[in-house]
Protein backbone atom coordinates (compact mmCIF):
# COMPACT_ATOMS: atom_id res chain seq x y z
CA UNK A 1 0.00 0.00 0.00
CA UNK A 2 3.03 2.14 0.91
CA UNK A 3 2.51 3.00 4.55
CA UNK A 4 6.43 2.90 5.27
CA UNK A 5 7.29 4.83 1.84
CA UNK A 6 4.39 7.74 3.21
CA UNK A 7 6.45 6.89 6.61
CA UNK A 8 9.54 7.94 5.36
CA UNK A 9 8.39 11.18 3.20
CA UNK A 10 7.27 12.43 6.37
CA UNK A 11 10.27 11.57 8.39
CA UNK A 12 12.37 13.19 5.40
CA UNK A 13 14.94 10.28 5.72
CA UNK A 14 14.49 6.23 4.70
CA UNK A 15 13.88 4.64 8.00
CA UNK A 16 11.58 1.73 7.14
CA UNK A 17 11.96 -0.78 4.78
CA UNK A 18 9.92 -0.40 1.60
CA UNK A 19 9.65 -3.07 -0.64
CA UNK A 20 6.51 -4.08 -2.67
CA UNK A 21 6.09 -7.60 -0.95
CA UNK A 22 3.20 -7.64 1.25
CA UNK A 23 4.18 -7.81 5.55
CA UNK A 24 7.36 -6.73 5.07
CA UNK A 25 6.84 -4.71 7.83
CA UNK A 26 6.10 -6.44 11.17
CA UNK A 27 6.86 -4.30 14.09
CA UNK A 28 5.95 -0.96 14.30
CA UNK A 29 8.37 1.91 13.96
CA UNK A 30 8.76 5.20 15.50
CA UNK A 31 9.64 8.77 15.12
CA UNK A 32 8.62 12.44 16.16
CA UNK A 33 8.49 14.63 13.22
CA UNK A 34 7.47 17.97 12.73
CA UNK A 35 4.25 18.86 10.83
CA UNK A 36 4.20 22.47 10.11
CA UNK A 37 6.28 22.98 13.40
CA UNK A 38 3.57 20.69 15.45
CA UNK A 39 5.78 17.59 16.66
CA UNK A 40 3.81 14.74 16.43
CA UNK A 41 4.89 10.41 17.51
CA UNK A 42 4.27 8.92 14.04
CA UNK A 43 4.05 5.52 13.81
CA UNK A 44 4.33 2.69 10.69
CA UNK A 45 2.53 -0.03 11.69
CA UNK A 46 2.05 -3.66 9.71
CA UNK A 47 -0.71 -4.35 7.45
CA UNK A 48 -3.97 -5.95 8.36
CA UNK A 49 -5.54 -8.51 6.63
CA UNK A 50 -7.87 -9.76 9.12
CA UNK A 51 -8.82 -13.23 10.38
CA UNK A 52 -5.04 -14.34 10.15
CA UNK A 53 -3.35 -16.47 12.58
CA UNK A 54 0.27 -16.80 13.82
CA UNK A 55 3.04 -14.08 13.25
CA UNK A 56 0.26 -11.82 11.30
CA UNK A 57 -2.30 -12.11 14.29
CA UNK A 58 0.77 -11.16 16.30
CA UNK A 59 1.45 -8.11 14.10
CA UNK A 60 -2.62 -6.68 14.19
CA UNK A 61 -2.84 -6.92 17.62
CA UNK A 62 -0.19 -4.24 17.81
CA UNK A 63 -1.91 -2.70 15.50
CA UNK A 64 -5.04 -2.15 17.10
CA UNK A 65 -3.81 -1.68 20.36
CA UNK A 66 -1.71 1.24 18.65
CA UNK A 67 -5.04 2.36 16.73
CA UNK A 68 -6.85 2.48 20.07
CA UNK A 69 -3.90 4.71 21.31
CA UNK A 70 -3.62 7.06 18.49
CA UNK A 71 -5.21 10.81 18.42
CA UNK A 72 -5.25 9.95 14.66
CA UNK A 73 -5.18 7.29 11.89
CA UNK A 74 -4.10 7.62 8.70
CA UNK A 75 -5.29 4.56 6.90
CA UNK A 76 -3.72 3.65 3.47
CA UNK A 77 -5.79 2.37 0.71
CA UNK A 78 -4.58 1.55 -3.28
CA UNK A 79 -5.71 4.31 -5.22
CA UNK A 80 -4.98 1.64 -8.47
CA UNK A 81 -7.71 -1.07 -7.62
CA UNK A 82 -11.48 -0.74 -6.36
CA UNK A 83 -11.62 -1.39 -2.69
CA UNK A 84 -11.38 -4.42 -0.74
CA UNK A 85 -13.53 -6.13 1.25
CA UNK A 86 -10.58 -5.89 4.32
CA UNK A 87 -10.73 -2.83 3.56
CA UNK A 88 -14.40 -1.47 3.71
CA UNK A 89 -14.32 -3.99 7.12
CA UNK A 90 -11.12 -1.83 8.45
CA UNK A 91 -12.94 1.93 7.44
CA UNK A 92 -16.33 0.17 9.63
CA UNK A 93 -14.38 -1.07 12.50
CA UNK A 94 -12.48 2.28 13.07
CA UNK A 95 -15.93 4.39 12.75
CA UNK A 96 -17.33 1.87 14.89
CA UNK A 97 -14.32 2.63 17.25
CA UNK A 98 -14.62 6.28 16.83
CA UNK A 99 -11.08 6.72 16.10
CA UNK A 100 -10.87 9.99 14.15
CA UNK A 101 -9.36 8.70 11.01
CA UNK A 102 -8.05 9.94 6.96
CA UNK A 103 -8.49 7.59 4.30
CA UNK A 104 -5.23 8.46 2.36
CA UNK A 105 -5.81 6.67 -1.17
CA UNK A 106 -2.10 6.35 -1.88
CA UNK A 107 -0.72 5.79 -5.86
CA UNK A 108 -2.59 8.60 -7.49
CA UNK A 109 -0.01 10.22 -9.28
CA UNK A 110 -1.23 13.36 -11.09
CA UNK A 111 -5.19 12.32 -10.02
CA UNK A 112 -4.52 14.04 -6.59
CA UNK A 113 -7.23 17.05 -7.00
CA UNK A 114 -9.54 14.58 -8.96
CA UNK A 115 -12.73 13.22 -6.87
CA UNK A 116 -11.77 9.92 -4.80
CA UNK A 117 -13.79 7.21 -6.12
CA UNK A 118 -17.22 7.65 -4.25
CA UNK A 119 -17.13 4.17 -2.49
CA UNK A 120 -14.71 5.85 -0.37
CA UNK A 121 -15.99 9.06 0.54
CA UNK A 122 -18.95 7.32 1.14
CA UNK A 123 -17.53 5.07 3.60
CA UNK A 124 -14.68 7.85 4.83
CA UNK A 125 -17.46 10.52 5.51
CA UNK A 126 -15.08 13.01 3.50
CA UNK A 127 -12.23 12.69 5.06
CA UNK A 128 -10.22 11.33 2.26
CA UNK A 129 -6.71 12.18 0.65
CA UNK A 130 -5.36 11.14 -2.93
CA UNK A 131 -1.48 11.20 -2.69
CA UNK A 132 1.91 9.65 -4.03
CA UNK A 133 3.62 8.48 -1.34
CA UNK A 134 6.81 7.75 -4.07
CA UNK A 135 6.50 11.28 -5.90
CA UNK A 136 5.13 13.75 -2.79
CA UNK A 137 2.13 14.39 -4.77
CA UNK A 138 -0.63 16.05 -2.62
CA UNK A 139 1.59 15.62 0.77
CA UNK A 140 1.00 19.08 1.69
CA UNK A 141 -2.58 19.08 1.66
CA UNK A 142 -2.34 15.90 3.63
CA UNK A 143 0.08 17.45 6.29
CA UNK A 144 -2.19 20.70 6.51
CA UNK A 145 -4.85 18.60 7.39
CA UNK A 146 -2.62 16.31 9.77
CA UNK A 147 -2.00 19.62 11.65
CA UNK A 148 -5.41 21.17 12.02
CA UNK A 149 -6.25 17.70 13.37
CA UNK A 150 -3.86 17.64 16.19
CA UNK A 151 -2.84 21.02 16.99
CA UNK A 152 -5.21 21.31 20.19
CA UNK A 153 -2.94 18.20 21.30
CA UNK A 154 0.21 19.91 21.02
CA UNK A 155 2.12 18.90 23.48
CA UNK A 156 5.75 20.75 24.67
CA UNK A 157 7.53 17.87 25.70
CA UNK A 158 6.65 15.87 22.51
CA UNK A 159 10.42 15.42 22.40
CA UNK A 160 9.92 12.93 24.96
CA UNK A 161 8.63 10.35 23.68
CA UNK A 162 10.76 10.14 21.27
CA UNK A 163 13.02 7.28 20.38
CA UNK A 164 16.65 9.56 19.48
CA UNK A 165 18.63 10.09 21.93
CA UNK A 166 20.41 8.26 24.66
CA UNK A 167 23.00 5.57 24.65
CA UNK A 168 22.93 3.62 21.32
CA UNK A 169 23.03 0.03 22.11
CA UNK A 170 22.25 -2.75 19.33
CA UNK A 171 21.13 -6.14 20.06
CA UNK A 172 22.42 -8.42 17.52
CA UNK A 173 23.26 -12.27 16.35
CA UNK A 174 21.72 -14.71 14.28
CA UNK A 175 18.49 -15.27 13.10
CA UNK A 176 16.15 -16.92 15.82
CA UNK A 177 19.07 -16.74 18.99
CA UNK A 178 16.22 -14.91 20.81
CA UNK A 179 16.84 -10.83 20.45
CA UNK A 180 13.34 -9.79 20.54
CA UNK A 181 12.97 -11.55 23.78
CA UNK A 182 15.89 -9.89 25.05
CA UNK A 183 14.71 -6.71 23.63
CA UNK A 184 11.22 -6.93 25.37
CA UNK A 185 12.81 -8.41 28.52
CA UNK A 186 15.44 -5.56 28.85
CA UNK A 187 12.59 -2.67 28.38
CA UNK A 188 9.40 -4.69 30.55
CA UNK A 189 7.11 -4.55 27.60
CA UNK A 190 6.36 -7.06 24.90
CA UNK A 191 7.22 -3.87 22.16
CA UNK A 192 8.87 -6.84 19.44
CA UNK A 193 6.66 -9.22 17.99
CA UNK A 194 8.74 -13.08 19.67
CA UNK A 195 7.96 -15.61 16.87
CA UNK A 196 10.01 -19.23 16.75
CA UNK A 197 10.15 -18.11 13.17
CA UNK A 198 13.51 -17.02 11.94
CA UNK A 199 13.49 -13.77 10.61
CA UNK A 200 10.33 -12.60 12.10
CA UNK A 201 12.25 -8.86 12.95
CA UNK A 202 13.08 -7.12 9.62
CA UNK A 203 13.17 -3.49 10.61
CA UNK A 204 15.25 -1.99 13.16
CA UNK A 205 13.05 -1.17 16.31
CA UNK A 206 14.14 1.06 18.43
CA UNK A 207 12.62 1.88 21.51
CA UNK A 208 13.99 4.15 24.63
CA UNK A 209 14.80 2.50 27.85
CA UNK A 210 15.32 4.91 30.75
CA UNK A 211 16.28 4.16 34.58
CA UNK A 212 18.30 4.14 37.67
CA UNK A 213 21.35 2.86 35.40
CA UNK A 214 20.99 5.54 32.86
CA UNK A 215 18.85 6.43 29.69
CA UNK A 216 19.59 4.39 26.32
CA UNK A 217 18.41 3.79 22.63
CA UNK A 218 17.72 -0.23 22.83
CA UNK A 219 17.66 -1.38 19.28
CA UNK A 220 16.21 -4.55 18.19
CA UNK A 221 17.74 -5.70 15.05
CA UNK A 222 17.17 -8.20 12.07
CA UNK A 223 19.22 -11.29 12.37
CA UNK A 224 22.62 -11.60 10.38
CA UNK A 225 21.92 -14.59 8.01
CA UNK A 226 25.00 -16.05 6.40
CA UNK A 227 25.36 -14.49 2.51
CA UNK A 228 24.33 -17.50 1.16
CA UNK A 229 21.37 -17.30 2.63
CA UNK A 230 20.25 -13.85 1.71
CA UNK A 231 17.52 -14.80 -1.44
CA UNK A 232 15.41 -11.82 -1.38
CA UNK A 233 15.77 -8.26 -1.47
CA UNK A 234 13.41 -7.87 1.98
CA UNK A 235 16.29 -9.90 3.94
CA UNK A 236 19.39 -7.98 2.00
CA UNK A 237 17.70 -4.81 2.96
CA UNK A 238 17.46 -6.19 6.49
CA UNK A 239 20.66 -6.71 6.90
CA UNK A 240 21.99 -3.56 5.45
CA UNK A 241 20.06 -1.51 8.47
CA UNK A 242 21.31 -4.28 11.00
CA UNK A 243 25.05 -3.62 9.87
CA UNK A 244 24.04 0.74 9.64
CA UNK A 245 22.83 0.11 13.35
CA UNK A 246 26.20 -1.80 14.59
CA UNK A 247 27.79 0.92 13.03
CA UNK A 248 25.81 3.87 14.82
CA UNK A 249 25.56 2.14 17.96
CA UNK A 250 28.16 2.77 21.29
CA UNK A 251 27.31 -0.80 22.68
CA UNK A 252 26.61 -4.27 21.02
CA UNK A 253 24.87 -6.84 23.05
CA UNK A 254 25.66 -10.19 21.06
CA UNK A 255 23.27 -13.33 22.06
CA UNK A 256 24.58 -16.71 21.07
CA UNK A 257 22.08 -19.78 21.16
CA UNK A 258 23.94 -22.61 23.28
CA UNK A 259 22.22 -25.32 21.30
CA UNK A 260 23.76 -24.30 18.22
CA UNK A 261 27.39 -23.34 20.18
CA UNK A 262 29.51 -20.42 18.62
CA UNK A 263 29.14 -20.86 14.81
CA UNK A 264 30.98 -19.02 11.73
CA UNK A 265 28.69 -16.62 11.70
CA UNK A 266 28.60 -15.84 14.83
CA UNK A 267 32.57 -15.22 14.49
CA UNK A 268 32.25 -13.78 11.69
CA UNK A 269 29.66 -10.74 13.84
CA UNK A 270 32.51 -10.71 16.55
CA UNK A 271 34.87 -9.47 13.95
CA UNK A 272 32.68 -6.92 12.98
CA UNK A 273 32.01 -5.63 16.51
CA UNK A 274 35.65 -5.48 17.18
CA UNK A 275 36.83 -3.99 13.99
CA UNK A 276 34.57 -1.04 14.43
CA UNK A 277 35.89 -1.06 18.42
CA UNK A 278 32.54 -1.22 19.69
CA UNK A 279 31.92 -2.09 23.64
CA UNK A 280 30.43 -5.58 23.70
CA UNK A 281 28.67 -7.56 25.77
CA UNK A 282 28.12 -11.09 24.73
CA UNK A 283 24.81 -12.71 26.20
CA UNK A 284 24.87 -16.81 26.42
CA UNK A 285 20.88 -17.51 26.10
CA UNK A 286 18.64 -20.35 26.79
CA UNK A 287 20.22 -21.66 29.61
CA UNK A 288 16.86 -22.52 31.08
CA UNK A 289 16.16 -25.35 28.31
CA UNK A 290 20.10 -25.89 28.03
CA UNK A 291 20.58 -27.10 31.66
CA UNK A 292 17.06 -28.96 32.19
CA UNK A 293 19.17 -31.61 29.71
CA UNK A 294 22.81 -30.78 31.40
CA UNK A 295 21.82 -29.56 35.25
CA UNK A 296 25.52 -29.68 36.16
CA UNK A 297 26.83 -27.32 33.58
CA UNK A 298 27.54 -24.01 35.11
CA UNK A 299 26.60 -20.48 34.01
CA UNK A 300 30.12 -19.55 34.03
CA UNK A 301 31.63 -22.64 32.10
CA UNK A 302 29.30 -21.73 29.33
CA UNK A 303 30.95 -17.95 29.37
CA UNK A 304 34.58 -18.90 29.27
CA UNK A 305 33.51 -21.32 26.51
CA UNK A 306 31.97 -18.73 24.63
CA UNK A 307 35.04 -16.38 25.31
CA UNK A 308 37.33 -19.01 24.10
CA UNK A 309 35.63 -19.47 20.45
CA UNK A 310 35.19 -16.01 20.07
CA UNK A 311 38.88 -14.48 19.81
CA UNK A 312 37.86 -11.30 18.35
CA UNK A 313 36.34 -10.53 21.51
CA UNK A 314 38.69 -11.02 23.76
CA UNK A 315 37.83 -8.07 25.91
CA UNK A 316 34.37 -8.10 25.56
CA UNK A 317 31.87 -8.94 28.82
CA UNK A 318 30.77 -12.69 29.21
CA UNK A 319 27.37 -13.45 30.54
CA UNK A 320 24.50 -16.19 30.01
CA UNK A 321 20.64 -16.65 30.99
CA UNK A 322 17.58 -17.05 29.79
CA UNK A 323 16.09 -13.77 27.88
CA UNK A 324 12.53 -15.06 29.42
CA UNK A 325 13.32 -14.21 32.54
CA UNK A 326 13.00 -10.90 32.46
CA UNK A 327 13.92 -9.49 36.20
CA UNK A 328 17.06 -11.31 36.36
CA UNK A 329 17.55 -9.89 32.64
CA UNK A 330 17.38 -5.99 33.47
CA UNK A 331 19.13 -6.80 37.35
CA UNK A 332 22.28 -8.59 35.50
CA UNK A 333 22.70 -6.31 32.57
CA UNK A 334 21.44 -3.33 32.95
CA UNK A 335 24.60 -2.50 35.39
CA UNK A 336 26.71 -4.03 33.36
CA UNK A 337 25.88 -1.89 30.48
CA UNK A 338 26.08 1.05 32.74
CA UNK A 339 29.73 -0.13 33.78
CA UNK A 340 30.77 -0.81 30.60
CA UNK A 341 29.33 2.75 28.81
CA UNK A 342 31.62 4.87 31.32
CA UNK A 343 34.66 2.50 31.08
CA UNK A 344 34.25 3.12 27.26
CA UNK A 345 34.34 7.24 28.28
CA UNK A 346 36.70 6.52 30.98
CA UNK A 347 40.26 8.52 31.35
CA UNK A 348 43.10 7.25 32.98
CA UNK A 349 44.71 10.02 35.16
CA UNK A 350 48.61 10.31 33.76
CA UNK A 351 50.12 9.94 37.35
CA UNK A 352 48.62 6.42 37.23
CA UNK A 353 50.35 5.87 33.43
CA UNK A 354 53.46 7.80 33.89
CA UNK A 355 54.33 5.67 37.11
CA UNK A 356 53.04 1.76 38.21
CA UNK A 357 51.70 1.37 34.97
CA UNK A 358 55.02 2.24 33.05
CA UNK A 359 56.63 0.70 35.50
CA UNK A 360 55.01 -2.82 35.08
CA UNK A 361 55.16 -2.45 31.23
CA UNK A 362 59.41 -1.72 31.50
CA UNK A 363 59.83 -4.76 33.76
CA UNK A 364 57.60 -7.01 31.25
CA UNK A 365 59.60 -5.46 28.05
CA UNK A 366 63.24 -6.67 30.36
CA UNK A 367 62.06 -10.17 30.33
CA UNK A 368 61.69 -10.37 26.67
CA UNK A 369 64.23 -12.88 24.74
CA UNK A 370 66.07 -10.58 22.46
CA UNK A 371 69.45 -8.94 23.31
CA UNK A 372 68.00 -5.49 21.82
CA UNK A 373 65.46 -4.59 25.07
CA UNK A 374 62.98 -2.37 23.79
CA UNK A 375 62.39 0.52 26.10
CA UNK A 376 59.01 2.41 27.15
CA UNK A 377 59.47 6.11 27.04
CA UNK A 378 56.10 7.47 27.26
CA UNK A 379 52.60 6.39 27.37
CA UNK A 380 49.95 8.94 27.02
CA UNK A 381 45.68 8.54 26.62
CA UNK A 382 45.03 10.11 24.06
CA UNK A 383 41.36 10.21 23.87
CA UNK A 384 38.29 8.17 24.69
CA UNK A 385 35.18 6.10 23.33
CA UNK A 386 36.98 4.15 22.51
CA UNK A 387 40.04 4.66 25.22
CA UNK A 388 42.88 5.60 22.80
CA UNK A 389 46.87 5.34 24.24
CA UNK A 390 50.48 6.29 22.96
CA UNK A 391 53.34 4.64 23.46
CA UNK A 392 56.56 5.96 22.46
CA UNK A 393 59.00 2.90 22.58
CA UNK A 394 62.62 2.57 21.58
CA UNK A 395 64.07 -0.54 20.83
CA UNK A 396 61.84 -2.06 18.27
CA UNK A 397 62.42 -2.44 14.73
CA UNK A 398 60.43 -5.07 12.90
CA UNK A 399 56.57 -4.94 12.52
CA UNK A 400 56.51 -8.30 15.22
CA UNK A 401 58.56 -6.48 17.71
CA UNK A 402 56.08 -3.60 17.66
CA UNK A 403 52.76 -6.27 17.77
CA UNK A 404 54.63 -8.14 20.88
CA UNK A 405 55.24 -4.32 22.61
CA UNK A 406 51.53 -3.46 21.79
CA UNK A 407 50.00 -7.03 23.53
CA UNK A 408 52.12 -6.38 26.30
CA UNK A 409 50.60 -2.86 26.84
CA UNK A 410 47.40 -3.93 26.43
CA UNK A 411 47.91 -7.01 28.70
CA UNK A 412 49.30 -4.43 31.68
CA UNK A 413 46.62 -1.83 30.81
CA UNK A 414 43.68 -4.23 31.69
CA UNK A 415 45.34 -5.65 35.03
CA UNK A 416 45.91 -2.93 36.31
CA UNK A 417 42.75 -0.94 35.28
CA UNK A 418 38.65 -2.23 34.77
CA UNK A 419 38.26 -2.83 30.89
CA UNK A 420 35.53 -5.40 30.98
CA UNK A 421 33.35 -5.04 27.53
CA UNK A 422 35.34 -2.12 26.10
CA UNK A 423 37.84 -2.24 23.16
CA UNK A 424 41.75 -0.51 23.57
CA UNK A 425 43.37 1.45 20.60
CA UNK A 426 46.81 1.35 21.17
CA UNK A 427 49.46 3.38 18.88
CA UNK A 428 53.22 2.32 19.29
CA UNK A 429 55.60 5.15 17.76
CA UNK A 430 58.65 3.46 16.79
CA UNK A 431 62.29 4.58 17.36
CA UNK A 432 63.11 6.82 14.40
CA UNK A 433 59.66 7.58 13.62
CA UNK A 434 58.60 11.48 14.13
CA UNK A 435 56.35 12.10 17.60
CA UNK A 436 53.65 14.43 17.31
CA UNK A 437 54.49 17.94 18.43
CA UNK A 438 51.21 18.13 20.90
CA UNK A 439 52.54 14.58 22.43
CA UNK A 440 56.20 15.95 23.17
CA UNK A 441 54.44 18.54 25.01
CA UNK A 442 52.87 16.74 27.20
CA UNK A 443 56.24 14.46 27.47
CA UNK A 444 57.39 13.63 31.16
CA UNK A 445 60.47 15.46 32.84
Amino acid sequence: MGKSTLFNLLVGERVAIVDPTPGVTRDWIERVVSVKGLAIRLVDTGGISLGEEGLQKAVEERVWRLVDEAQLVLFLVDGRVPLTRVEAEVIATLRRKQRPFFVVVNKREGLTHESPPPEILELAGGKVFQISAKHGDGIARLKEAIFQELKEFRNPKASAISPSGGIPVAIVGKPNVGKSTLFNSLLGEERAIVSPVPGTTRDAVEAPLRGSYGYYLLVDTAGLPRRKNIRDRVTLYATFRTTERLADAELCLLVLDPFQGVTRQDRRIAREIAQLHKCCIVFVNKVDALLVRNPNLSLMELCERARVDLPALYYAAFRAGSALDASLVRETLLPLMAGVVTRFHQTVREDVLRGRVREKIRRQFSMLPRRRKPSLEMLLQQGVAPPHFLAVVEGIREKDEEEQCLNIIEKVLREEMDWEGVPLRITVQREGERVPQSVLELSPE
